[in-house]
C-alpha cells in the first residue's frame, strides 16, 4: 500500500482512513470537493511524516465525465471509494438533481473508478479496491430510498467483480465494506439531534477507519463493520421484507419530523 487513492478524504470515515493510512504509503491522493479542508489535511499529515507525499485532488463526484483523467495520473496500488452522501427526507423533498447527483456519488463514480482501476491492476499484476457501501445496502429504506438503492447497487457490483476477477488475477481485489451509522458530519447537526440517545450507540469515524484497515490488511472481500452492526444486519434478516419495511419507516420518519 505504497500509494493510495482516497475520495472523501477531507472528512469522517475518508479522513480517518487518511490519518491512520499516512504511516503505511509514501504517497497519498487525497480526493474531495474541498480544497480547503484538503490542504489542511496534508500540511497535518505531511508533518507528522516528512518522507509522505501528499497530493491533493479537488473534484466533484456528480460529474462522471472526468474520472479518465483521475485514473492515468493516480498510478496507485489501492483506491478507497469512501465519498457518499444521503438525505433522511421525503422522497417528494427531493429534486431531480439531488437524486441523480446521489446516484452519481454514490455508484456511477465509484463503479467508473472500480472499473478503470481494475483494468490497470490487472495489467500490473496486482491491486486493491475497497469500496465503502453501508449496512443501507443491506436492506431497504424508506425516506432514504435512492441513498441505500445506490450502496446496495455498489455493494452487488463490488461482490460480482471481485469474483469474476478472482478468475482472472487472485492478487486483483476488490473488496466490500457496510459501516453502520457513523458519528460523524454524514448528517447535518439538526439531523444529528433527532437521532437523540441512538447516537451513543454509532461507531466514530477513528474506530471504523482502523476496522476497515484490518480488514484491507487481510484482503476480505466482504465485511460488516462492528459488532452492533453485525447482530443488527443478522436481526433484521431475520424479519420478512414487509415488517423490515415498517419498522425503518417508522424510525426514519421520526428524524424527518
Amino acid at each position: 500500500m505504497k500509494k493510495i487513492l482516497i475520495t472523501g478524504a477531507s472528512s469522517g470515515i475518508g479522513k480517518e482512513l487518511a490519518k491512520n493510512l499516512a504511516n503505511k504509503s509514501k504517497k497519498l491522493y487525497l480526493l474531495a470537493r474541498s480544497s480547503n479542508k484538503l490542504n489542511l489535511l496534508k500540511e497535518e499529515l505531511e508533518e507528522k511524516n516528512s518522507l509522505l507525499e501528499c497530493i491533493c485532488i479537488k473534484y466533484d463526484l456528480t460529474d462522471t465525465g472526468n474520472l479518465e483523467n483521475i485514473v492515468e495520473n493516480c498510478d496507485v496500488d489501492l483506491v478507497i471509494n469512501c465519498a457518499g452522501f444521503g438525505k433522511i427526507t421525503d422522497f417528494l423533498k427531493l429534486s431531480d438533481k439531488e437524486d441523480l447527483d446521489t446516484v452519481n456519488v454514490n455508484f456511477i463514480s465509484p463503479l467508473i473508478l472500480t472499473k478503470r482501476y481494475s483494468e490497470k491492476f490487472l495489467q500490473k499484476g496486482k491491486g486493491i479496491i475497497l469500496n465503502v457501501c453501508s449496512t443501507g445496502a443491506l436492506y431497504q429504506h424508506p425516506y432514504m430510498a435512492v441513498y441505500s438503492s445506490t450502496k446496495s447497487a455498489l455493494l452487488h457490483y463490488s461482490l460480482a467483480l471481485d469474483e469474476e476477477l478472482d478468475h482472472k488475477n487472485k492478487n486483483v481485489r476488490v473488496l466490500s465494506v457496510c459501516p453502520g451509522p457513523t458519528a460523524s458530519n454524514f448528517f447535518d447537526k439538526n439531523t444529528q439531534k433527532k437521532f437523540g440517545s441512538s447516537q451513543k450507540f454509532m461507531m466514530n469515524s477513528e474506530d471504523v477507519a482502523k476496522k476497515i484497515i484490518k480488514v484491507i490488511e487481510k484482503k476480505k472481500r466482504f465485511s460488516i463493520i462492528g459488532f452492533r452492526n453485525r447482530l443488527s444486519m443478522f436481526l433484521i434478516n431475520l424479519l420478512p421484507i414487509s415488517l423490515q419495511l415498517k419498522l425503518t419507516g417508522l424510525i426514519l420518519k421520526k428524524v424527518i419530523k
